[in-house]
């Protein structure tokens, strides 16, 4: 199966994004930079055309100041109103209006009566001129007839003409002169280029214009009065001094620079970061294909296989089968220890190799570690998931060449589950075949098992016995009972094995036979032991000086975990290591690596000793027994039992006590039933036996009360041979 179709890509790749983020947070911040320097500048130009507003606004409410200043020295009121009574305007002209005109600069002078008649006139010095009044008028009679009073200025503007007005109406009356109401004095100063330079000139604002009728909103700078011709509006306008623009200008050359120089960094980064992306998504790609193999064989691993057994059966059409088949090599660990891990290695490899050939194209083939191995196989029945097995087993037969010379047999056990007939998830199909597996191996080696539901209830049984056995230690169910070791020759205890009991609430009494398998295959088989070994120990104390034989499973010898255990319950019984004898099987000697050689010997340098259990039943040679540090071997009980009827039984026995007292070692036979097994055992030359002859597994009571009655019975012995000692030396001489 190829890749695509097994680990999904992921989309795009972090260190891209993070990267193109990076620049987008650069774009940003320069974006940010130019923002604010533009919104000060904005800001400058608004504080500055309010500056200008109200410098214009002053200036011009000055210009109408020093009109009305000039009205008033300018205008006796009391000589003014004789004259005009008198219709003497020579002196009124030169007095009033000409000085206006030529010596203030206002273009034009009225006196005008209540209704808005003219009574005199100066125009640019001219008497009795009105050619300007008739734009000047209206303002005058809107004055007049809103009934003003006070002076009265502001901005008279047409199309055609605008000027400043200042009208101020007369205080004084002449007698004999009936007016109803007051005359008014009117100036007027034609607002032309050089009057809105003048008014300009004190803010240094440039050309000052006067707009008639404005459009509201269309300029950037300008200040609305009131048009008192007809009411409306006019404005001026002028072009600002724009601090806040003129240095965005003079910056700006800078900031084209900069900008250019951020646009090319932005570019290369870009160009940069894309073939940043491209490496790391092959880099990423890369690491996907390596992170779904398993590195030694080149198979998927679990996490890549569960992922592609899920998308085959995600894709799965209506009655479409599929089988997973669990594999585990035989004998690998003892391999692995006794021809080295490089061969291990190239078993592992031939085996992988030689599987995914077997089984074909449209299968996937994973390693879950260590020696498990598991496939799927399309198959549309029984018989064509037998062909595939039975394809798989023809392929591992051939022996596999090592690298480093020599070859290595190859064989395995199967376990198989199909879907949908016996699972409906990848999750179930993959527990029911390791249940199929573990009836294989259960039932010998190269073997091959489809499941049945059979092998779930033995499943859920062994689940059952776990959790039980769990509960079993915590509240101390387990119980120990302790057979004894004799001499052989004297028939004396020597020693004392320990064996467990499980005090079952329900069941009574069961035997090791009935659970310890289930610890052994279990996590509590570590718990197990360190929990047998304390209470041996504690109780013990009670059993003087004879030795304490305890049993140890081959797990915690595999795994060096023994010494660790042992060391610290010594520690926490005070027991002497003199006294204590470990128990190891033939087998987990077979099974123990360098670890557990090495944990061995410091425990025999303790002064523990070392007994190798059921000697005969496995494939121990002399090479393992010069390796580790046995004190003692015992010899399983099915050869004691036909040792009389059975000449092979019988040589078998001899030869082993030879070879051990070669070797300096104790030799203890097990299971001894009858007075003719003890002879033979005396006659070959054992040291020890224990059995059903001497005694049955004892409760530590009774323990107690055999050592003490042989005590008792030792000096009694004791006290006779010295009083037949004494007999004979004092005897007739």
């Amino acid at each position: 199966m190829k890749e695509g179709g097994i680990i999904p890509r992921r989309q795009g790749s972090p260190a891209y994004r993070s990267l193109l983020a990076g620049l987008m947070a650069l774009a940003l911040l320069v974006a940010g930079l130019v923002t604010v320097f533009v919104l000060a500048g904005l800001r400058q130009d608004d504080k500055a055309r309010t500056r200008e507003r109200a410098a214009l606004l002053s200036s011009l409410r000055a210009r109408e100041t020093v009109m009305e200043q000039a009205l008033v020295a300018t205008n006796d009121e009391r000589q003014a109103l004789r004259q005009l009574v008198l219709g003497d305007m020579t002196p009124l002209h030169r007095h009033f209006g000409q000085k206006l005109n030529d010596g203030f600069g206002f273009e034009f002078v009225y006196i005008t009566d209540a209704r808005g008649r003219v009574v005199y006139s100066s125009e640019r010095g001219e008497q009795n001129e009105l050619r300007a009044y008739s734009w000047i008028r209206p303002a005058i009679e809107r004055a007049l007839a809103d009934g003003q009073k006070a002076a009265l200025s502001g901005v008279v503007a047409t199309d055609d003409a605008a000027g400043l007005m200042v009208a101020r109406p007369f205080d004084e009356k002449v007698e004999g002169l009936d007016l109803a109401q007051p005359l008014v004095a009117i100036t007027v100063d034609i607002i032309d280029p050089e009057f809105l330079r003048m008014v300009g000139a004190p803010a240094s604002l440039e050309e000052v214009e006067l707009i008639h009728r404005p459009l509201h909103g269309g300029r950037e700078a300008g200040v609305f009065i009131p048009n008192l011709y007809d009411g409306s509006e006019a404005e001026l306008v002028w072009r600002g001094a724009h601090p806040g623009s003129k240095m965005l200008w003079t910056l700006m050359p800078a900031a084209a620079v900069l900008a250019s120089l951020l646009a090319v960094l932005f570019l290369v980064l870009m160009i940069r970061a894309r073939r940043m992306a491209a490496d790391l998504v092959a880099s990423e790609a890369k690491a996907r294909e390596l992170a779904a193999r398993d590195y030694l064989t080149g198979l998927l691993n679990r996490g890549a296989f569960i992922e592609a057994l899920d998308a085959a059966i995600a894709r799965r059409r209506n009655g479409e089968t599929l089988a997973l088949l669990f594999v585990d090599l035989d004998d690998f660990k003892v391999i692995n220890d006794s021809a080295g891990h490089a061969a291990g290695d190239d078993l592992l490899r031939a085996f992988a190799r030689r599987t995914e050939e077997a089984l074909g194209e449209g299968s996937v083939v994973a390693r879950f570690g260590g020696d498990e191995f598991v496939a799927m196989v399309p198959c549309r029945n029984d018989a064509d998931l037998d062909h595939a097995v039975e394809r798989l087993f023809r392929e591992l037969a051939p022996p596999v060449l090592l690298e480093q010379g020599g070859d290595l047999s190859l064989s395995a056990c199967v376990g198989a589950a199909r879907l949908p007939r016996d699972a409906a998830t990848g999750a179930e199909l993959m527990r029911l075949a390791d249940v199929a597996l573990y009836r294989a191996k259960a039932d010998g080696t190269g073997l091959y098992r489809r499941f049945e539901p059979g092998f779930d209830a033995e499943r859920i049984e062994h689940r059952r016995i776990e959790t039980e056995l769990a509960a079993a230690l915590d509240k101390r169910e387990i119980t120990l009972v302790y057979q004894p070791q004799v001499d052989v020759e004297s028939e004396r205890v020597v020693g004392f094995e320990a064996l467990a009991r499980w005090d079952h609430p329900t069941q009574g009494r069961l035997l090791p036979g009935a659970f310890l398998a289930v610890a052994e295959t279990s996590r509590l088989m570590g718990r197990f032991d360190a929990y047998v070994l304390r209470m041996a120990l504690m109780e013990a104390r009670a059993l003087p000086e004879v030795t304490l034989s305890v049993n140890m499973s081959a797990l915690n010898l595999r795994q060096g975990a023994i010494f660790g255990m042992v060391v610290t319950a010594l520690a926490e019984t005070g027991f002497n290591p003199a006294r204590l004898e470990i128990e190891i099987t033939e087998s987990a000697i077979l099974d123990a690596a360098s670890d557990g050689q090495e944990a061995l010997q410091k425990l025999r340098d303790m002064g523990v000793r070392i007994a190798l259990d059921d000697f005969g039943t496995g494939h121990a040679s002399l090479v393992h027994l010069r390796r580790f540090p046995i004190t003692k071997i015992k010899i399983d009980k099915s050869f004691i039992l036909d040792m009389a009827t059975d000449r092979d039984a019988s040589a078998i026995v001899e030869y082993v006590i030879r070879l051990g007292r070669s070797l300096g070692i104790t030799l203890t036979a097990e299971g001894v039933e009858t007075r003719e097994q003890l002879r033979f055992l005396r006659a070959f030359g054992a040291q020890q036996a224990q059995g059903y002859l001497f005694a049955p597994p004892l409760p530590l009571a009774a323990a107690i009360a055999m050592l003490e009655r042989q005590s008792v019975a030792q000096s009694g012995v004791a006290a006779a041979g010295v009083a037949a000692t004494g007999a004979a030396v004092s005897g007739p001489s």
